[in-house]
C-alpha cells in the first residue's frame, strides 16, 4: 500500500493530462485509431502481443461487439495527450481531431511497465 502511493506521487509530475486544442499540428496520419482511450489501450495491448493491426482492430470490435478502431488517413491536430496506467503498464495516449471532418480519435502507446500497481490509474 506504501508503495503504491509513493509510486503515485512519483509519477505525480511524470502522468499528466494536457489539453491542447486544436492547435498542436497539422500532422499528416495514416495508422489504426480507436474511438476511446480505453479502445486504444486495447488495441494497443492486442499488437504488443504480437497481434499484427487488422487482427487488432477485429478483437477490440470483439470486445466492445462493434467496430471502434480503424485506419485513419488525413491530416489532424493534437487535442489532448493524457498518461494512464492499466494492467501494470504505463501509457501515452493522445487524442487527433481530422481536419477534414473534426472526427476525433485516440492512439495509445505502451511507455514502459510498472511494479507493485493498482489495476487501473487514469490521471
Amino acid at each position: 500500500m506504501i508503495a503504491a502511493a509513493i509510486a503515485a506521487l512519483a509519477f505525480s509530475s511524470v502522468i499528466s493530462t494536457t489539453d491542447r486544442g486544436p492547435q498542436d499540428g497539422p500532422y499528416a496520419v495514416d495508422r489504426y485509431l480507436c474511438e476511446t482511450p480505453e479502445y486504444a489501450v486495447d488495441f494497443a495491448d492486442a499488437v504488443a502481443n504480437n497481434a499484427e493491426e487488422d487482427f487488432a482492430k477485429d478483437i477490440v470490435g470483439k470486445i466492445a461487439k462493434r467496430e471502434v478502431c480503424g485506419r485513419y488517413v488525413g491530416t489532424a491536430f493534437i487535442q489532448e495527450q493524457k498518461t494512464m496506467i492499466s494492467e501494470g503498464f504505463v501509457y501515452k495516449l493522445t487524442a487527433l481531431r481530422f481536419r477534414e471532418d473534426g472526427k476525433l480519435a485516440w492512439v495509445a502507446e505502451r511507455i514502459f511497465a510498472v511494479e507493485g500497481h493498482p489495476p487501473s490509474w487514469h490521471l
